[in-house]
């Protein structure tokens, strides 16, 4: 019973510390663009960019999410996902839209009190749907194809809650639209990048793990969802503006 309290319980209940958004030299600077190509087993699934926007009152980050690279029948996709964030680094407002051949879904949510209110809205439903996730619950919430962003001030021992939204949940009703995670910085790793071999935090969950460098920019990801399996999301050093035009402008026969 110790066991089972100290591997299943107590890591959920000692989650509390979760890394901020923070408007630091590096974010203002280099890390206003960023890149990132998504793998599965089988090769080259799609394209990520991440932009941020910082003035005095909050940070926006825009993610455009571009997967066209399977044999499933929801794909292609993409998932376009606003998120502000307060003066304290903490998330206040997030909205995804997801286009693909079968429509569009819309989630919005907002931060209260003791939750995390969200509206999604889907061509087959009439009627928006209500979701609530308690704060206590989800320290940090995020899209599935980019789980972890960029985490300013990580250290070995930290450990926090996440919510991972799940598109394709969303659009095949197969699994659960947020899946929930405890996170922790496990360790110190050097992995190899296009700029060299770079020393990580790693950041580890159930489903997921991340390497993060010392500016706090994530280098690599991986993440494993119900119908697509495992993916890795790496860090590229181009950042490709044409091709984030493209598949913005794409369009889907509905």
């Amino acid at each position: 019973m110790s066991w089972l309290v100290g591997h299943d319980v107590w890591p959920g209940l000692s989650a509390h510390d979760a890394p901020l958004i923070k408007a630091s030299d590096w974010l203002k600077g280099e890390g206003q663009e960023s890149q990132f190509a998504v793998f599965n087993d089988a090769g080259r699934l799609g394209t990520i960019w991440t932009e941020y926007r910082i003035d005095a009152k909050s940070i926006q980050r825009f993610d455009l999410i571009w997967i066209d690279g399977t044999g499933l029948e929801i794909f292609p996709l993409r998932m376009s996902l606003a998120s502000i964030f307060a003066e304290d680094g903490t998330l206040d407002d997030l909205t995804v839209l997801i286009d693909s051949h079968q429509g569009r879904i819309r989630l919005h949510g907002e931060r209260f009190p003791s939750d995390f209110s969200f509206t999604l809205e889907t061509g087959a439903s009439p009627r928006p749907k209500t979701l609530k996730v308690p704060l206590a619950r989800g320290d940090i919430i995020s899209g599935a194809f980019n789980p972890f962003a960029y985490m300013d001030d990580v250290y070995v021992g930290q450990r926090w809650r996440q919510q991972v939204f799940n598109p394709v949940a969303a659009l095949t009703g197969v699994g659960d639209r947020f899946i929930p995670m405890v996170v922790s910085v496990t360790g110190k790793e050097q992995i190899a990048t296009d700029a060299g071999v770079v020393d990580c935090f790693v950041v580890e969950a159930a489903r997921a793990k991340a390497w993060v460098d010392a500016r706090g920019a994530v280098r690599l990801q991986e993440m494993t969802l119900p119908v697509v399996g495992k993916i890795r999301i790496v860090r590229e050093a181009k950042y490709d503006a044409a091709a984030r035009r493209r598949a913005r402008s794409a369009d889907f026969d509905t």
